[in-house]
């Protein structure tokens, strides 16, 4: 169920910043975000009875708007408090997506020089916090979480995230959700791990993450699951290349779904691609991916084009096109979108643009 949230309510939320900041000395406090709006159009989309249409519509489909509040308190000795609370919304109707108001970021915690950053509360998921670094796409609608339904996007609930300070280039991450009921730690609950490491021209990250079910299993592909990716970037001067894995696993009991119907446990991603940098304010962007789905599940490929282009700093125009080529069983959408999916085993395309600002 989406919110509205009121004019008031953000007013409210602003005057309580500019407070904050006069009435403590030794803090800081940061008004943050990013604003995109574009039109989308994607083909061949089931429409019913064997049936297929074509959607052309208001979208944010390089990704999603949001805007966010940062804190710190200088506590003395490399020792800090910190606070991010952080929103999505669509311009398209000024809406909040997602299930809450701070559907991103709603942590506070501590933070050392020496030891690292410590969060309690909801914070994005270790799985799209780190593989957009090894997308060729940047986690676009058209991007590495496509081919996946989005199984490594979005917040993760009630965590603890531990994020380490950097060693010679290493640098590692942990995260767990306690969502568990009475009588059964595991229900729900999400564990999470990462590592990377940076050397000059060369970047790798390696993901784990397991999703439990109400009842502690693993019994839906692209929810209830486990995780395993590795990605890995070089740059040669203007060029960037990247390359990836994904496997994702559930359990004996994996039940099916729209998205799984052959009750599959077994979805296997690689990718390829590269970002040239044409000129300081074009960056070109391509990217292929292919999926494999056991259990008859099918296969897809899907292969993106796409452009961005500063017309400041902090203004971006962005343009992408895309194909999935469907096979067997499969039914991925050229975005990732319920609402969007072509008939089984069918191609579809997709074209969308528009402006991002920052502030």
């Amino acid at each position: 169920m989406k919110h509205v949230v009121s004019s008031k309510g953000v007013i409210a939320a602003l005057l309580f910043v500019g407070s904050a900041g006069a009435a403590f000395g030794q803090s800081s406090v940061t008004l943050y975000g990013r604003v995109s709006g574009g039109v989308d159009y994607v083909n061949k989309v089931a429409i019913g009875n064997g049936q297929t249409g074509d959607v052309f519509r208001f979208g944010n489909q390089w990704g999603v708007s949001w805007w966010g509040l940062k804190a710190t308190e200088d506590l003395g000795g490399g020792l800090k408090a910190v606070m991010n609370l952080e929103s999505m919304f669509t311009t398209g109707n000024g809406q909040v997506l997602g299930d809450s108001l701070f559907n991103r970021y709603a942590v506070v915690g501590l933070s050392d020089n020496t030891y690292g950053t410590l969060w309690l509360g909801r914070a994005m998921a270790l799985t799209d916090g780190e593989l957009w670094a090894v997308d060729p796409m940047g986690m676009q609608t058209t991007s590495v979480g496509t081919l996946a339904y989005g199984r490594n996007w979005g917040p993760r609930t009630n965590a603890i995230t531990y994020n380490s300070p950097i060693w010679g280039g290493f640098s590692f991450r942990a995260q767990a959700g306690l969502n568990g009921s009475a009588g059964n730690f595991n229900a729900g609950r999400q564990l999470s791990a990462s590592v990377s490491y940076a050397n000059g021209p060369f970047l790798f990250k390696g993901v784990y993450e397991e999703i439990r079910d109400e009842h502690g299993e693993f019994t839906n592909l692209y929810m209830a699951s486990r995780e395993y990716a590795a990605g890995a970037v070089y740059q040669i001067r203007d060029l960037k290349l990247f390359g990836g894995y994904s496997l994702i696993r559930s359990g004996g009991a994996t039940v099916a779904d729209v998205n799984n119907p052959t009750g599959a446990d077994k979805h296997q991603m690689f990718w390829l691609g590269a970002n040239y940098q044409a000129s300081p304010a074009l960056t070109v962007l391509a990217g292929a991916y292919r999926a494999n789905v056991n259990k008859s599940g099918g296969n897809g490929t899907l292969l993106a084009l796409g452009a961005n282009y500063y017309l400041s700093k902090r203004t971006m125009l962005y343009g992408t096109v895309g194909t999935v080529i469907n096979g067997g069983n499969a039914a991925f959408s050229v975005e990732s979108s319920a609402n969007t999916k072509p008939l089984a085993g069918s191609s579809q395309q997709g074209i969308y643009t528009g402006v991002m600002h920052w502030f």
